[in-house]
């Protein structure tokens, strides 16, 4: 397979994905917890679980979602992990996926499609892209998700989505300045701490918003970023994200 059939078909898959998931909220709305479990023909309870947000028990018919995380967090790990089960029905999605990845790819690639399909649940893309029509604006990572009841991670998920590839969402915050979840092209992992002469340092520091490229850890090159401070916190998108030198 060409490099370029890999794009079309990786591009398919997303799109299915995404129809998979705005099909299931359709017969399912309102989303409560109980209806999305009962969805795939599951129950739910939170537990406590080492080291994930998440698990799909199919001997049990039971999703586990990790206990003492906001309710907002849990909806859409609950989401994500329907999603996980709505693509295990799909063969031919399956079959494709496979064909396009492998390995840790292919895991990567499945956690990737589940959380897409999650934010299409609980945010669905028209709502995204209508937001977008302006232009990228980090204030929309906290009024998407006040608007439609989800964490501000399966907004920056949304985004994301529906910025495309080379795309970035993140959160930084703490003292040092640090990331608080990223998502996207290039997105360094939770914990990153950022140098302390750093533009996002700034960005907090002066109150004052960012435009324009910068650096991110990992020698990650972002071409057009934007960044504002809210409440001790910085918030940032980015398009025309690469490797420096890519």
């Amino acid at each position: 397979m060409t490099a370029a059939e890999t794009r079309r078909l990786r591009a398919t898959l997303e799109a299915r994905v995404l129809e998979r998931a705005a099909a299931f909220r359709e017969r399912h709305a309102p989303l409560t917890p109980d209806r999305m479990a009962a969805g795939v023909g599951f129950r739910w309870r939170t537990a406590a679980i080492a080291g994930r947000d998440g698990l799909l028990d199919a001997a049990s018919g039971t999703i586990l979602v990790a206990e003492g995380q906001s309710p907002r967090r849990q909806r859409f790990t609950l989401a994500h992990e329907v999603m996980h089960r709505l693509i295990e029905q799909d063969g031919e999605l399956l079959s494709d996926l496979h064909e396009a990845y492998e390995g840790a790819a292919l895991e990567r690639a499945l956690e990737r499609l589940c959380n897409l399909g999650a934010a299409e649940m609980l945010l669905p893309r028209a709502e995204v892209e209508r937001a977008l029509a302006a232009g990228p604006n980090p204030r929309l990572v906290w009024e998407l998700a006040a608007r439609f009841a989800v964490s501000e991670p399966a907004v920056a998920v949304a985004l994301v989505g529906a910025l495309g590839p080379g795309a970035l969402a993140a959160v930084f915050g703490g003292d040092p300045l640090a990331v608080y979840f990223a998502f996207g092209t290039g997105a360094p992992a939770r914990g990153t701490v950022l140098p302390a002469g750093h533009p996002l340092v700034a960005v907090r520091s002066a109150g004052l918003p960012h435009r324009g490229r910068l650096m991110l850890p990992g020698e990650v090159r972002v071409e057009r970023a934007w960044a504002r401070p809210r409440r001790g916190r910085v918030y940032l998108l980015a398009t025309g994200v690469g490797a420096a030198g890519g």
